[in-house]
């Protein structure tokens, strides 16, 4: 069974919509679809959806959905109060919505209608080629039968884990200024009955300022001011497109739109261009609005600038939400209690690591290596070397700063600096090289104590080089990448680890960064930072190919203490996976 949102209260007129319904006009069948067609095609962007995925558009509002999954939508068009389980929240961005939630929409500030889409688009036949709801049709919907949307009604969708946290930067014109002006322009392209017009009746409605009534709906829109007439007395019904102005007998203009019917009898003065029929359709009754005539021309010349502006004006990921999903992706396995300690970090916390990282990787000590059986793990070198050639890419000059057997093993591939245990050269090294950013993923911490200690409580003090004085030493920023709470940076969060039952690590850092796996958050730190600078900065890396190369290197699984290919007991598919998630959050694949 396919589940989706159960509709609470259906709002004034709420409507399943894709783009229309095209080709049946021959059988009396209009178009119908989006009243304002990019406010629904920005629905449908966000969501990463096909342009002609159905969505809903709602009408004054009052619609009010449970969710009955997990998915993500988006909202656009007239400005409308909507609150998420009672919280605001904003349009124009995706927005995460959770099995249980309650979507409601208040009533229209500034416009007549909004866009509500779902990832994927909503499940809904199609008759007639399209889903569209036409109700004086009786034709689409969610049932077939021109229905509106009501209470108890299910409209189905899919469920969706991860959808990149989209944001429209620039909002449609005729939704960012248009509706808020005391009259609007509406641009018409004069039809060849207006030769029927005399100058003077054309004149009367080109210089005059007409009034929406209250007889408007996706019909047609009356509209009310000076009258005008035709030397047409009795005409035969023809086919009408959509934004033609019609002149019946009492003058009053009718400018038909969606839901008109196919043919008519009246007189046609022209036809309003395609970039003024979504501003027409946020209208209200009260309000005011004037005509332009131009010419063919230069009516294909917005239409060419429509589809260059629509085109041109790409969402953009908002970095600080990508940063809250990519925590919760990464620490949902919850494995060493690092999504509860996770709960008492800044939620941005990637996005300022990865900031930090972007306005300071000239020259970059990155320190990495935990001892495991007289060898070295394979969490943290890996996740080493992927920020190590990041860093390479955007120009920086990084150094892995190891002990043995690592530092060894690693020397001949990446640029190294060794330390070794009972010898803190940290002041000397940071003078020589003077650092403009230190990371440690990984890497053992100081307990309070003065000692070192692996997840099991044993001392490993002997075996672990002192790079926590770096931390202590160094006047440039610091990040810290851990998985357990056993290392550098954790002590920003010390007071919280001790029901762990481990003998937490007590050095602090800038940016405090927790995952599953520590090689995860490098990888969750890289992708935040391909999105900042612009640079895909996970593309070209090949995790398993690394991980067999530290391998055969030495490295063993800091879990089983064990030569596999593994990163803490997870296999090379499960990160692959991981990383893949990451690379759809940040729209790198």
């Amino acid at each position: 069974m396919i589940d989706g949102f159960k509709v609470v209260n259906g709002g004034i007129q709420s409507l399943i919509q894709d783009s229309g319904r095209f080709g049946f006009n021959h059988l009396g069948i209009t178009t119908s679809g989006p009243m304002d067609q990019e406010s629904f095609y920005w629905a449908n962007k966000l969501c990463r959806n096909d342009p002609n995925a159905p969505a809903i558009e709602v009408t004054i509002g009052g619609l009010e959905l449970e969710a009955k999954l997990s998915t993500y939508i988006a909202i656009t068009g007239a400005e409308v109060p909507i609150t998420l389980n009672d919280q605001n929240i904003k349009m124009w961005e995706t927005i995460p919505i959770s099995k249980g939630e309650i979507l409601k929409f208040g009533y229209m500030l500034k416009g007549m209608r909004a866009y509500l889409a779902t990832a994927g688009g909503f499940i809904v036949k199609n008759v007639f080629g399209s889903c569209a709801t036409t109700v004086r049709e009786s034709i689409g919907g969610l049932s077939q039968n021109g229905i509106p949307l009501k209470a108890s009604d299910l409209i189905p969708c899919k469920s969706y884990k991860f959808l990149p946290p989209l944001k429209c930067e620039t909002k449609p014109s005729h939704i960012d200024n248009e509706i808020m002006r005391s009259s609007s322009t509406i641009r018409v392209i004069l039809g060849y009955q207006s030769e029927d017009f005399s100058n003077d009746q054309k004149d009367i409605f080109f210089n005059s300022e007409y009034e929406i009534s209250e007889r408007n709906d996706r019909m047609g829109i009356r509209i009310l001011g000076r009258k005008i007439q035709s030397s047409i007395t009795n005409m035969l019904s023809e086919g009408i497109c959509l934004g033609a102005i019609q002149i019946p007998q009492d003058g009053q203009p009718i400018i038909l739109m969606n839901d008109r019917q196919t043919i008519g009898g009246y007189p046609k003065i022209g036809s309003i261009i395609s970039d003024d029929l979504d501003k027409l359709s946020q209208l209200n009754q009260g309000d005011k609005l004037n005509f332009q005539v131009i010419s063919k021309e230069e009516a294909h010349n917005l239409l060419s600038l429509r589809y260059f502006r629509i085109n041109k004006n790409t969402p953009r990921i908002d970095s600080r939400a990508l940063a809250l999903q990519v925590q919760k992706l990464l620490v949902k396995n919850n494995c060493r209690g690092m999504s509860s300690i996770s709960k008492f970090l800044p939620k941005d916390a990637y996005f300022r690591a990865a900031k930090l990282l972007n306005e300071n990787h000239r020259l970059v000590f990155i320190g990495t290596g935990f001892p495991v059986n007289g060898s070295f793990e394979t969490d943290g070198p890996l996740g080493a070397m992927a920020i190590y050639e990041s860093i390479k890419i955007m120009g920086g000059e990084p150094y892995i700063v190891c002990d043995n057997p690592l530092c060894d093993a690693i020397k001949h591939k990446f640029n190294t600096i060794e330390i070794k245990p009972g010898d803190d050269s940290s002041l000397d090294i940071i003078n020589k090289y003077n650092p403009s950013l230190i990371i440690s993923i990984e890497r053992p911490g100081k307990n309070k104590d003065g000692r070192y200690y692996n997840m099991r409580g044993v001392d490993i003090s002997d075996k672990c080089a002192n790079f926590d004085s770096f931390f202590e030493n160094a006047g440039c920023p610091k990040i810290s990448i851990g998985d357990g709470g056993n290392e550098i940076g954790m002590g920003n969060v010390e007071s919280h680890l001790y029901d762990l039952n481990i003998k937490p690590s007590s050095t602090t850092c800038d940016e405090l960064l927790v995952a599953d796996v520590s090689n995860w958050a490098a990888h969750g730190l890289l992708a935040i930072l391909s999105v900042i600078s612009n640079k895909n900065l996970l593309e070209d890396w090949n995790n398993e190919k690394m991980l067999k190369l530290l391998c055969s290197l030495g490295a063993v699984d800091g879990v089983s203490g064990k030569s596999s290919v593994t990163e803490d007991g997870f296999s090379p598919k499960e990160s692959e996976f991981v990383i893949k998630n990451l690379k759809r959050l940040s729209c790198l694949c």
